[in-house]
This record gives C-alpha cells, sequence and structure tokens, in this order.
C-alpha cells in the first residue's frame, strides 16, 4: 500500500477515539498518494462490471451460465484496481498483520460464529417479518460445478468483496470521513448494498457482518484473516 497510507507503518486508533480524528487529518504528502485523488472513480470503476454482471445473472437460471456471469463481473472488478500502477498498490500490497497469531484466530473464529449464530438469527427474522424483499436466488449447483465453486469460486467471492469493500473503501472513505466510526459505518452499508438484490434479512446480516469485519481489519493491519473468515462463513452456507 501506499507509503502514506501503509496500515502496517501506522498504529491504528480505536473508532471514536482521539487518534481517529489525527487519522481523518494526516497529510497526503506522497506524490503517489496525491494521484489518488481520483480514488472514488476507481472504486465506482470496480463495482461497474459487478454490478453489470449481478443484473445479468438474475435473469439466469442455468448454474453455468450464473456462475460464468458472476466470475466475470467479479475478475473484470480486479483487473480495474490492477491496471493502473498506483490502485494496484493500494489494494494489493502486502500488509503484514500488527497481531499475534492467537488474535488472528480468535478473530477468524468470531467471525464465523457471529456468522452463524447472529447473522442467521437476523436473516430469518426479517424475511419471515417482511416477505418477498428476495429479486432472485442462487441456482443450485451439483457435481464438478459445485466442487469448483465451493472451492475456488468461494475464494475469489471473498478476496473480491474484501478487497473492494474492506480494504479499496477505507481507502476512499477515510479520505472523506475520517477512519474512525463513520468509516466502519459507511463501508458496511456498502457492503450491504452490493446484496441489495437477496431480501432484506441478508442485506441486515452482511451490513452486521461488515461493521465486524471492518473492525478486524483495522485491528490486524491486513485482510487476509478477514478473507479467511468470509471464505470460511460463504462454504458453510452454500454447503
Amino acid at each position: 500500500m501506499l507509503r502514506s497510507l501503509d496500515m502496517s507503518e501506522r498504529a491504528t486508533p480505536a473508532p471514536g477515539g482521539a487518534g481517529s480524528a489525527m487519522a481523518a487529518e494526516r497529510p497526503w504528502d506522497d506524490p503517489t498518494a496525491r494521484r489518488l485523488s481520483s480514488a472514488p472513480l476507481w472504486f465506482l470503476a470496480a463495482i461497474a462490471p459487478m454490478l453489470a454482471s449481478e443484473i445479468v445473472r438474475l435473469s439466469q437460471a442455468d448454474p453455468l451460465s450464473w456462475i460464468a456471469w458472476d466470475y466475470a463481473g467479479r475478475i473484470a472488478a480486479l483487473a480495474v484496481l490492477a491496471a493502473s500502477p498506483a490502485v494496484r498498490r493500494v489494494a494489493f500490497s502486502r500488509q503484514p498483520s500488527r497481531i499475534a497469531w492467537w488474535e488472528t484466530a480468535l478473530w477468524i473464529i468470531g467471525l464465523v460464529a457471529f456468522d452463524r449464530i447472529v447473522d442467521h438469527a437476523v436473516f430469518q427474522t426479517l424475511d419471515a417479518m417482511i416477505p418477498g424483499t428476495r429479486l432472485g436466488q442462487f441456482p443450485p449447483c451439483r457435481g464438478w460445478l459445485f466442487a469448483v465453486d465451493i472451492s475456488l469460486g468461494l475464494a475469489l467471492v471473498a478476496c473480491c468483496e474484501e478487497v473492494i469493500f474492506r480494504r479499496f473503501a477505507r481507502e476512499v472513505l477515510s479520505r472523506l470521513v475520517g477512519d474512525g466510526w463513520a468509516m466502519v459505518i459507511v463501508s458496511a452499508l456498502l457492503f450491504a448494498s452490493w446484496h441489495w438484490w437477496t431480501g432484506i434479512g441478508n442485506i441486515a446480516a452482511t451490513f452486521l457482518f461488515g461493521v465486524l469485519a471492518m473492525l478486524c481489519y483495522r485491528r490486524a493491519g491486513t485482510l487476509s484473516p478477514v478473507v479467511l473468515a468470509h471464505y470460511l462463513c460463504d462454504v458453510a452456507n452454500f454447503s
């Protein structure tokens, strides 16, 4: 990540603390960082192919076609972020962890447990209270297609969504609202809105997961535990 933005080179304050205001006022002295004043446009450019593929696949009943459109949109989004060297450094550069292995493990276990217990309860309760809000559903996969999707496909989903809605969204939002609770909440809202077609229950559940996932990312300084937790949650949900 850019030197002036590298979370491995600066302590990340707790949301709402005194450090949050300092983070919001940090100077953007790196010339590469100044070139990324267009970061919001890059964020929208990455979202565009994902949204297009999402709209197209809502009309797909064939599992192979549905998955092909899904993968195409996500790969195109990552390709957009890789197109510019400055953007690529923000989105994909290595981030060393700032926490011990045991705390990393606790975060991963906690995120998965939260999804299985709290998110599932929220999802089921709201879907029962407000039925009919789902605009589509995942077509069931079987055989070799299921094996590919549950392994490579869900790994692509986790990597793509975490890079865009956690790592790059933090870069964009920290310039606009600081690096505290406002950034955490707005990024979770963006993540939830991406699931607009899955029903009110899942939208609320993904918002809650997004809050906890961003807190994990801020604490750890690296996206790896969040990506792994996201992948494990999806495997459990789609198995």
